[in-house]
């Protein structure tokens, strides 16, 4: 039953009805008043009893629309006092709207009713088509200095144990990569990082646009004209019969393949095709081992290959699933279509054998254009309530309909995890539109940030990353980890979903990561690999947790392997990473490098030139791919019992 809690009379007063005797009384979790009812009733639109009803599910939202729900409402919980200062900071660090303007609306409520609701203003989807900044420039950030921990034998990760004495490429802290051997003293800075969750390779970009790849591969996913277990070191990469000719904006890696992209706005991969990942528009070739041009819909090149018509300029790659974006922020996808990666609608599943389905995957870049959102959601923002039960169809399944401006919707940037998208809306020329937040793909853990454990065909707006709160700080960034999603918010705050650790519950639903807000931490950098999760402030504080046997962490010799909690990195302790990547068996960092204080800060950063692993390098040469354990390059897509 609801908790009693003391009115200022000394009357009991039930924690999920107001007070009308005081606007003192503390009637809602966290020490909310009567009054600061009143004053957030009057910023969202709603009715006080809804405002309260809210604050009382503390966080974990309605159940009545959810497939598990039953239709039943779940008890209040007691007020957890961990939670008694989530009050103060959300009055005092997000809402708009001053005491003086509140006490103000109490007194003018006729007047004021002919006006919409602020929540209406701000949550509508269908106010028309926005009208974008563009266009859509390549990744962007201040450049510095190669920093990797973990392995730097990448076929270790996932086959075999880990060594209980790290030997010189085993790096248990993060460490400079090469600044002298290979990347000249300094002088040639990494503008881009680039691995994944699944990925066991990796490729840097240079200042001036040259791509440098290392790690796996056994299916040519680095380009070279070869497959080879491990390439210990950043090599370059080029594209035959262009050498040199071709600079580099951006890059993706998925777990077998690697796709680049010129500064020509072309698209160019290599590896593993065995799901049409590669966009080359030939599924029948299963592997290529040079980087080639990507098929994109509707992209016509001149006579010259720097006029193109469509030009890209972001790319990102999961297991088996590859996404790009051009500059107008259009979304095309290609490769698998399990779980519903395409953003297309439909899984394509067709009978193989009795028993066994298979999916109709796509071997060239689509444009996918139909973005949707829940019908509670549309509801919502149209001012009204869903009732007990609605929302769902006769199957269970979450209702959706498309959005009214879904054909001119432009994409600022998009992340992949193992098999699920995330992607942020593009600002508006007006500045006054907050950027939405789509997903779509597998929803295992919740990692889709809608609340429940369900596969999304289209781009779904989440509905959670969006109102009054987010109206002056706005989601700016967002990365897809193998099974858990973040977002960053303009002010540097962190919202977090899904599980990244293989113990523990997973958080269904967006929540803020109160570690670092709570601390007045400011993130410029975030990042999510395989069972990792990074986070790096504008104050030069680094901080990791979840699960790391090679040292992906990066907490150094003697220090453990896991974290449940975030913890600090200390040897990038005053050090400003203003990039992370999140590999399988490795993380990568971007360290700034631009004055004596870097400098003094990077001191205590180890590092490694080519010299100090030449064993390493030689014991590789001798290596074979070890096709024993993993085929990937004969490897067929796992069918599915039905």
């Amino acid at each position: 039953m609801p908790r009693k809690r003391k009115s200022a009379d000394g009357t009991e007063v039930s924690s999920n009805h107001r007070s009308s005797s005081s606007s003192s009384a503390v009637i809602a979790p966290g020490g909310g008043t009567a009054s600061d009812i009143a004053k957030l009733s009057h910023t969202l639109g709603l009715p006080t009893d809804a405002v309260t009803a809210i604050m009382n599910c503390q966080g974990q939202g309605v159940r009545s629309s959810r497939r598990s729900a039953g239709g039943a409402a779940d008890a209040v919980a007691a007020v957890d006092p961990a939670m008694m200062n989530v009050w103060g900071d959300f009055m005092a660090d997000e809402s708009t709207v001053t005491t003086a303007a509140a006490a103000s609306s109490s007194r003018n409520d006729a007047a004021s009713s002919s006006k919409p609701p602020v929540a209406s203003v701000l949550l509508s989807s269908s106010a028309g088509p926005r009208t974008y900044a563009l266009p859509i420039q390549p990744p962007q950030g201040t450049p510095g200095l190669l920093a990797q921990t973990g392995t730097l034998d990448a076929s270790v990760p996932g086959r075999s144990s880990v060594s209980k004495t790290p030997a010189k490429h085993e790096f248990e802290c993060p460490t400079l990569l090469f600044p002298n051997s290979i990347f000249g003293n300094n002088n040639n800075k990494i503008a881009h990082i680039v691995t994944s969750p699944t990925a066991c390779h990796s490729v840097a970009i240079t200042t001036d646009g040259k791509a440098y790849g290392w790690g796996r591969n056994e299916t040519g996913q680095l380009g070279l004209g070869y497959t080879s277990a491990v390439v210990p070191l950043p090599t370059e990469l080029t594209i035959p019969g262009e050498e040199g000719e071709i600079t580099f904006v951006a890059a993706g890696v998925g777990k077998y393949h690697t796709i680049l992209v010129g500064s020509n706005g072309i698209a160019y991969a290599s590896g593993g095709n065995v799901c049409g990942q590669l966009g080359i528009n030939n599924a029948g070739v299963k592997q290529i081992e040079k980087f080639r041009k990507c098929a994109v819909m509707g992209q016509l090149l001149g006579d010259d290959d720097d006029d193109v018509n469509i030009k890209i300029v972001q790319v990102s790659c999961g297991e088996e699933v590859s996404a790009l974006l051009c500059s107008s922020g259009h979304l095309y996808t290609t490769g698998s279509s399990e779980f519903g990666l395409l953003g297309n609608g439909e899984t394509g599943e067709y009978i193989i054998t009795a028993g066994r389905l298979g999916y109709a995957n796509c071997a060239k870049f689509m444009r996918r254009s139909i973005f949707v959102q829940s019908e509670a959601d549309a509801t919502a923002a149209a001012g009204g309530v869903t009732a007990v039960g609605g929302g769902v169809d006769s199957s269970g399944k979450v209702k959706c309909l498309p959005l009214e401006d879904a054909g001119q919707i432009s994409l600022a940037s998009i992340s992949c995890g193992k098999n699920h998208f995330v992607a942020i809306e593009a600002a508006t020329t007006s500045g006054t539109d907050v950027p939405r937040v789509f997903t779509w793909g597998s929803g295992n853990y919740g990692c889709l940030g809608h609340g429940i454990q369900a596969d999304e065909y289209y781009p779904r707006l989440v509905g959670v990353l969006r109102g009054p709160i987010f109206a002056n700080n706005h989601p700016v960034d967002a990365v897809a980890g193998a099974n858990c999603t973040l977002v960053r918010t303009k002010n540097g705050h962190v919202y977090y979903v899904g599980k990244h650790r293989q113990v523990g519950e997973a958080t269904m639903r967006f929540t803020l990561i109160d570690a670092l807000a709570n601390n007045s931490h400011n993130v410029v950098a975030i990042g999510a690999g395989s069972a990792t999760v990074f986070c790096s402030t504008k104050a030069g504080v680094t901080v990791s947790w979840g699960m790391g046997s090679h040292g992906e962490l990066g907490y150094g010799a003697g220090e453990n392997k896991s974290s449940a909690k975030p913890k600090f990195v200390n040897v990038l302790d005053s050090c400003l990473v203003t990039a992370v990547a999140c590999g399988m068996g490795h993380t990568l960092f971007l360290i700034r490098s631009e004055d004596a204080e870097d400098a003094k800060a990077l001191k205590k950063v180890p590092k490694v030139e080519k010299d100090d692993i030449a064993q390493f390098v030689e014991q590789i040469k001798g290596k074979k791919t070890d096709a024993g354990v993993d085929e990937p390059a004969k490897k067929k897509q796992k069918s599915k019992k039905k």
